[in-house]
């Protein structure tokens, strides 16, 4: 099986604010003020001894389609599908209307210097996403008129927990577009999620990725978003899928004692609202419980990311490790690999 095509479910660009500005309308474009909010100044690289995300940074958007063709082509993966490296901190950004003209900018840019150059490589866009309406608005400008084919929300700088109906009209859109949302973990402003008693940016990275999935993942189940919308895509990115049996055994227990006045639109357990949803999870390299997860939740749901070019990647080898896996039937694996990524984001 060690030859099996894969799709890249989320590899990543470093995208750069100069490049971004260019897209930028009137009267934006006259501001110097960045595009980004700022947050604690961890040391990503600890001294500068991860360098692969520092070399790829400096590479130009051509240079970083060019770079990922080559990896595509090396290691027989059809399609990757990238994410931003820091315009998912758009919500951030407390002027509506800039926030909305940043993410305009932002997918326009997307558009036109990574996805036009290649066929295999396929950014997903931004939300404003403090303006549900505008959000909407956005989300079918960006797929009709700019072909993206997904979105990257970040579980934190929300006005409310994805599970609230004020996020319907970006739900409808999604659906009605076709849209993946790909609700993906970031240890930016790890504050919000109690992590201000933490000291190191080892303890705030593992703990922030989670914190912030668990958080959304329980809104948006418990508040029934998948009944609501039986057609929306989403995807929960870059914590690994084996905390998947507990915290689904947790919400379940829950949902026996409390289902009736606080989740009402659950008719049936969570853990079975996600097994007959269009819910999605990729999976981490080296996860000691994978084949019992998956055993538990079904094949359908899980995908491989390599988080290409970021400090903590482990490509190759979590793509070999998955390819090779000594207990996942080549059904699976081709699923993992393959099916999955090429169903959800409809290749």
């Amino acid at each position: 099986m060690s030859n099996l095509t894969a799709i890249d479910a989320d590899g990543h660009v470093i995208e750069k604010e100069s490049e971004i500005r260019k897209y930028l309308k009137e009267p934006w474009n006259r501001r110097s003020t960045a595009l980004r909010p700022g947050d604690q100044p961890w040391d990503n690289y600890m001294f500068d001894h991860f360098v692969t995300e520092r070399t790829w940074s400096k590479l130009s958007a051509s240079d970083q389609v060019a770079r990922w063709q080559d990896i595509l082509d090396e290691h027989q993966i059809e399609t990757a599908v990238c994410f931003p490296t820091g315009s998912g901190s758009v919500v951030r950004l407390q002027e509506l209307k800039f926030q909305i003209a940043v993410a305009q900018a932002c997918n326009d840019h997307f558009a036109a210097e990574y996805n036009a150059l290649s066929d295999r490589v396929k950014c997903v866009g931004v939300l404003p996403m403090r303006s549900p309406q505008a959000a909407a608005e956005e989300l079918e400008r960006a797929v009709k008129e700019r072909g993206l084919i997904g979105f990257e929300i970040l579980p934190v700088g929300l006005p409310l927990a994805l599970g609230d109906s004020f996020y319907d009209p970006v739900y409808a859109a999604a659906e009605k577009c076709g849209a993946v949302l790909g609700i993906h973990g970031t240890r930016s402003w790890s504050r919000e999620l109690g992590a201000e008693g933490l000291n190191t940016f080892a303890e705030v990275h593992a703990y922030a990725f989670t914190a912030g999935i668990l958080l959304q993942f329980t809104s948006m189940i418990c508040q029934g978003v998948p009944v609501r919308f039986p057609k929306l895509r989403i995807a929960f990115l870059e914590i690994g899928a084996t905390w998947l049996p507990y915290y689904l055994d947790r919400l379940d227990e829950h949902w026996e004692k409390r289902a009736e006045i606080e989740m009402p639109l659950l008719k049936e357990k969570p853990s079975e609202l996600v097994r007959k949803s269009e819910i999605y999870f990729s999976i981490e390299p080296g996860e000691s419980q994978l084949a019992q997860t998956i055993d538990y939740v079904g094949a359908d749901h899980f995908l491989f990311a390599s988080d290409i070019p970021h400090w903590d990647c482990e490509f190759p080898g979590n793509l070999q490790h998955i390819r090779n896996h000594p207990v996942l039937s080549g059904d699976v694996k081709e699923k993992i690999l393959y099916q999955n990524a090429k169903r959800l984001f409809n290749l």
